[in-house]
Formats: structure tokens, sequence, C-alpha cells
């Protein structure tokens, strides 16, 4: 049989749960779907005993979690209550309680407490073959809101858990950069990090944002990203999002965290020979296009990286249109409004006029350059049908406003120059 790499089963993890979402300046980011809505929300089903006839006869399990699937409360002891009888049971690696030999018919429920607060299981009755599994789900990773979490909180650390990434797509001449950071409390109280969660974005980044999933407290103002306050124990999801233009054929990006990675994991939208590098990569791969609508991935792995250190993304390969027939195209476009100025002023035109006609020429250009590149990135699968019609739609609508200023800029001197040809005409024949 052949092994999984970690990477690859958490690609494969974030594929069976990824939800687009728009984004400024993106095409779509993907989401991990755990804890973030794709899967149902854990809260909902807490406390609720669900029949399992795959378990043994008599055994009851009790799953306890902090607000998602991924956050299991390990060492922590469960209580089950059946008639006056109680039994304690310490979760395992997975979260979960397991108690076992019990009587069919009984009556019983199952507590927790979890950070302050009681977690209880509806009453049910132990049936007579299989057996019962139950969720207690605690607080979010921000605490739910609870003030006496915050008040608590101690100096420490965080991470970026295993879950974090950061992933790479392909916009027109630039790349949407996302960070789906899992920052990580191990401990049992809020953590106050000795160094503030803070950093900067790479020089040149556009358009940063705080996505949909994200804590609240999470904040983009410029090139500066950063959340407030304390960090609740288990998850606290900080999403963020930028852009940054490119030129040539290869881009290199430099990040540094304010936290320790437990592990790199970067992920590429693969593009013809697109390719990425880093002295801190050691496992790399690709992945095929999915049957929902996912595109093709490269992904890149490394060991942990600690807060400071820079991550130095090396992209090459990217698409990219050459600067000479742009600069040719511009040059042209000089050459015909300086014409038509020296022309316009000749016969006698309203300097004002000639450069406003001058003006318009320039954003015909423009615009028709515009159009052909929007086609030619559509026909190559760069860009979707969505983005390709409300782009296509917008410079044509602008388009058609500079033509009819055009229209009705030239209407007299077209008038005019008709009525000087009759005049002339006139006095020939005369």
């Amino acid at each position: 049989m052949t092994s999984v790499s970690e990477p690859e089963r958490m690609i494969d993890a974030v594929r069976r749960g990824w939800t687009r979402l728009g984004v400024t300046g993106g095409t779509f980011v993907l989401i991990a779907a755990v804890g973030l809505g794709a899967q149902p929300d854990p809260r909902q089903m807490s406390g609720i005993p669900r029949p399992d006839p795959n378990l043994p006869d008599g055994t009851i399990t009790v799953r306890v979690i902090r607000g998602t699937f991924a956050n299991n409360v390990v060492g922590h002891p469960v209580e089950l209550l059946a008639g006056d009888s109680l039994s304690t049971a310490e979760t395992d690696v997975e979260g979960r309680a397991i108690f076992t030999s019990l009587s069919p018919g009984a009556r019983v429920s199952v507590t927790t407490v979890l950070d302050g607060q009681t977690l209880e299981s509806q009453p049910f009755t132990t049936p007579g073959s299989g057996g019962v599994a139950v969720m207690l789900v605690g607080v979010a990773g921000d605490g739910g809101g609870d003030p006496t979490l915050a008040s608590v909180a101690r100096p420490g650390r965080v991470t970026l858990g295993q879950e974090s990434r950061i992933l790479i797509e392909l916009g027109e001449e630039n790349i949407e950069v996302y960070y789906l950071l899992d920052v990580l409390n191990v401990a049992d109280t809020p953590i106050e990090p000795q160094t503030s969660f803070e950093f900067t974005l790479p020089s040149g980044a556009q358009a940063g944002t705080v996505l949909e999933g994200s804590t609240p407290r999470a904040v983009v103002d410029g090139p500066r990203a950063w959340v407030s306050g304390a960090f609740p124990p288990g998850v606290t999801p900080v999403r963020l999002a930028y852009i940054l233009p490119y030129a040539g054929g290869s881009l290199a990006l430099s990040q540094t965290f304010p936290s320790d990675f437990d592990q790199l994991l970067v992920l590429v939208e693969q593009w013809g020979a697109m390719d990425v590098a880093s002295p801190l990569i050691d496992r790399r791969g690709e992945t095929e296009a999915d049957s929902t609508g996912g595109s093709a991935l490269l992904w890149a792995a490394g060991g942990s990286v600690p807060a400071g250190r820079p991550i130095v993304l090396e992209l090459s390969g990217l698409p990219h249109h050459s600067g000479w027939p742009r600069i040719i195209a511009l040059s042209l476009s000089g050459l015909i409004v300086a014409v038509s100025v020296w022309g316009g002023s000749g016969a006698g035109g309203s300097d004002t006029e000639a450069q406003r006609l001058a003006g318009l020429r320039i954003a015909r250009e423009k615009l028709f350059t515009a159009l052909v590149k929007v086609e030619r990135q559509h026909r190559q699968g760069k860009i979707g049908a969505t983005r390709y019609g409300t782009r296509r739609a917008e410079l044509i609508g602008q388009l058609q406003g500079v033509l009819q200023d055009l229209d009705e800029g030239l209407a007299p001197a077209v008038a005019d120059a008709a009525d000087r040809t009759s005049r002339e005409a006139t006095r020939s024949t005369g």
C-alpha cells in the first residue's frame, strides 16, 4: 500500500472542504472547511447522544473538543452518571473518554467542566447492542466572547499550527497571496504573547484584507497586520490576503511571522512551468485539478520555522507579457496624438479642444489594448468566465463612452471641413 505524506493528507483535507469566497483583487480563495462552516457546526451537535452500532456492546465514547473538530481536548476528565453511580475517565489523544461494560437499559448522562464552563449531555439509555457516541463542545478559539477567559491570561508563547499554510494564486500580472494561519495555544489558559502578534506584509503588497472566517481581532492596515489581545486555549484562525504585482517571469517574496511555524506548507496554483523554491523547502509534489473545480496545485513543505526568520519564496515561470509591444503601442499612440494636435493647430482649431481630443484618442488606444489583453487571457484560460465577462463589459462600456465623445468632438471639425470644401468648389465653378 502506498503511504500518503502529511502534506498530501492536509491538501486532500483542504480539497474536501474548499469554499469559494470573493475577495478584492482575487479570483477566489481556498479555505479549509474545518471550523469555517462547510462542515456541520459542532456546537449544534454538543451533548446529543448518537447510537453507534460499530462500538462494542455497552460502550460509551465521549469526545471533548474546543470549538472545532481539529481541536481535541487531551487528558481531560469526563464524568458519567448512571443512577447514583459516578464514573470518571480521561480523554485520549483523540479527545475521547471511553466507558465500557455498562448495563443495557441504564439511564445515564455525561458531563465535564472545560475552561470554567460545564458541558453536559442529554440523558439517554444505554442500548442492548452497540454503543453510544457523544460529543461535548467547549468555547471556540476566540473564547466564545467569554470575558472571564481574557481576565486570566498569562504571558507565554503561541505557534502557527500544522494546519497553517500559505496559498498563492495567479491574477492579472500579479499574484494573490493568502495567509491561512491557525494560531495554536496548547495551554489550558489564555496566553498573552510576550512579543505582540504583529508583522509587516512584503514590500509592494497591495489591497491587504482580512478574510471571512478569521478572528474578529485580526486587523490589516496598509502594510501592517496584527491580532490584538490574548489567545484563548486551542486554535485562533487568522485569515489574511493581499496582492503582489510582478513585471517579469520571476518574483521573490519574503515574509517573517511573529510566532514559530510548526510546519511550513506552501500551496501554489499551477500554471505552465511555474515553480517555487526556498532553502526552507525539503519536500514537494503536485496535485491534479479535482472534480469540484479546484485548480491543480504545486505543494512545497518544510520543517519548523522559528519566529522572525524570513520565509523567502522564489517563484519562477510566471506568465507575463513582454514590455516591448506595450512600449511600441504607447510610442505610436504618442506619435498619432502629436500629429493630430499639429494638424488641429494648423487648421486654426482651439488648443483646448485639440488637447481634449488628444486625451480621448489616448484613452481609446489604452482601452483597445486592455480589451485585446482580456480576450487573450480568456482564450489562454488564465481568467474564468465570470471575471472575463465582468471585465469585458466594463471595458466595452468605457470604450463606447470615449468613442461617443470623440464623435461629438470631431463632428464640428468635419462640418467645417465640408463647408470649406463646398465654398471652394463654388468659387472654382463661378
